[in-house]
């Protein structure tokens, strides 16, 4: 079971990322993914899992690991988020030779104080419950035409749109930022395809093949199975612990505009960076020559 707190009555504190405080501690084992426990949610993106994610904090569960994260990751731990979109390249068509898909091991020295990994998951559902048998495993669902809407709308677009090509085929090999070009892979990887064309076409094949493959590995006691809406009552059931205080809404974060607003910011400081880098040269020598002529005349 991962760790996590009774809270009976509790009052939520301000802003989005505000984490409910502690009235009882539970005294159950801490299990993580260090003594393979751990919770595993495996929901594909744009299920629900980031407002997952937030319904875990507040429930107790403090170490999450989602996809929002990776502006800290490439920060705190960037080898990590190299390893972590590397391990998707044995999904890609044209890498299974170089990159044979194998247990996801880098997993167990970098997560092993972890209770919980969200989205980032979904990528390696298999390895993962092989790795870690006694994890309790949520999955997030949706229906799939809402979410292929969602998914195109929200990043494929986003990417491989003109701005998008921009950023991650000149932009991103200046500056050394990748987070475009990360993401692309990642999508055609957990896809199996080469192009946009291709992964339009699977859509809803691969949404529904992914849960196939979740149900069929996770023992039912183990798995839930969990649309936005259903309430704290399943999950908190699942869980083993207790609701929180009655007023206390789930929570309903990362909607399709917000994500791609975070994305376009992200391109555009990648674009100013890499416009910095191809002007910065030129603005100096044209600032040295103005200086050498100014003392010349004088």
């Amino acid at each position: 079971m991962a760790t996590l707190r009774n809270k009976k009555t509790q009052q939520p504190d301000s802003g989005a990322d505000a984490v409910l405080s502690d009235t009882k501690e539970n005294t159950s084992p801490v299990t993580t993914f260090g003594n393979d426990g751990g919770v595993l949610c495996l929901g594909p993106f744009r299920t629900g899992t980031y407002s997952m994610t937030k319904a875990l904090n507040m429930l107790g569960v403090d170490r999450v690991l989602h996809g929002r994260h990776m502006s800290r990751w490439a920060k705190e731990n960037p080898v990590l988020l190299q390893q972590w979109a590397r391990a998707a390249w044995a999904n890609l068509p044209y890498m299974r030779v170089l990159y044979p898909d194998r247990p996801p091991g880098w997993l167990k020295p970098e997560f092993a104080s972890d209770t919980t990994i969200a989205d980032v998951a979904c990528l390696y559902p298999e390895s993962l419950i092989k790795a870690y048998p006694r994890a309790k495993v949520i999955l997030c669902y949706r229906d799939p035409d809402k979410w292929a809407t969602s998914i195109d709308a929200t990043l494929v677009q986003l990417l491989t749109g003109w701005a998008g090509t921009l950023v991650r085929q000149l932009a991103e090999p200046l500056t050394g930022i990748f987070g475009l070009t990360m993401r692309w892979d990642v999508l055609r990887a957990w896809f199996e395809v080469a192009t946009v064309t291709e992964m339009r076409a699977v859509y809803k094949d691969k949404f529904e093949a992914h849960y196939a493959t979740v149900r069929a590995m996770v023992p039912p006691g183990q798995l839930l199975e969990y649309r936005l809406g259903d309430g704290w009552g399943p999950l908190c059931e699942f869980l083993g612990t207790s609701e929180p205080s009655p007023g206390v809404s789930f929570p309903r974060v990362n909607d399709g505009k917000t994500l791609r607003r975070t994305l376009r910011l992200g391109m555009a400081v990648t674009l100013l960076k890499a416009l910095w880098m191809l002007l910065r040269f030129p603005v100096m020598l044209a600032g040295l020559w103005l200086l050498i002529r100014a003392g010349w005349r004088h």
